[in-house]
């Protein structure tokens, strides 16, 4: 078990130095935030799970407001312990290049989760299409967003009697299509990781620490963020 702790503790610690803490490393700006979160999760018998979420995103050095979001997340297993297909969907405020709050935003995803567990860890991978439904301005109408997300993400469990749940992620934004300015057509979008841990208080109640970093490709922009979040389970 200790040699399972040093691994997580390390991998964590890589996750977090995987992109630079400075903008000079590469020709990109760099931009700290914070990302609030509350969950509520409830089962619906054996198979399917709901989960409704609302988020607030700030930017600029903590000083900005970057999006504000009410979400919902369908699962379905397919396969108990392997496989469960996802629905979701999110409404958000966003500001954009120009500083305007994009208004009535429109998110959907659906993809698969494969999942596979040890004593000690949790592995997982999601595949899934997403398509962001955005006012653009210039335009004066709605553009779809396409992308392909994939996540791998490992999750460690200490003991039963440890309340605290370590976790590090990596998740690649794959562009279908070139609605973005100045950016190609398709290709990877961004890239993803996080580090952090659940930790446990009751099987009700649950609360969530990480760090968050992102290399946005289309926007040479480096951003990292502080998240904090509680979840319910009914």
């Amino acid at each position: 078990m200790k040699s399972i702790s040093r691994f997580l503790i390390l991998t964590i610690i890589a996750s977090l130095f995987a992109l630079p803490t400075q903008a000079k490393d590469y020709d990109y700006t760099f931009d700290y935030g914070a990302l609030i979160n509350a969950t509520v999760g409830k089962n619906f018998g054996k198979r399917f799970n709901v989960q409704v979420a609302a988020d607030v995103w700030l930017n600029d050095n903590f000083c900005g407001y970057e999006r504000a979001m009410a979400s919902a997340t369908f699962t379905y297993t397919l396969i108990p312990k392997y496989l469960k297909a996802m629905a979701y969907y999110a409404y958000f405020n966003q500001e954009d290049d120009g500083g305007k709050k994009d208004i009535h935003n429109h998110r959907y995803q659906v993809g698969l989760v494969g999942s596979y567990s040890t004593a000690h860890l949790d592995f997982s991978l999601t595949s899934k299409f997403e398509q962001t439904q955005k006012f653009d301005h210039c335009k004066g109408s709605r553009t779809p967003n396409n992308k392909w997300r994939t996540q791998i993400k490992v999750g460690g469990i200490i003991s039963p009697k440890v309340p605290w749940r370590p976790f590090v992620s990596m998740e690649i934004f794959e562009s279908m299509n070139g609605m973005n300015h100045n950016s190609n057509p398709s290709g990877i979008e961004r890239i993803r990781y996080e580090a952090g841990t659940n930790y446990v208080i009751s099987k009700l109640v649950s609360l969530e620490m990480k760090l968050r970093g992102e290399r946005l490709e289309l926007k040479s922009q480096l951003y990292s963020s502080i998240g904090v979040g509680v979840k319910f389970n009914l």
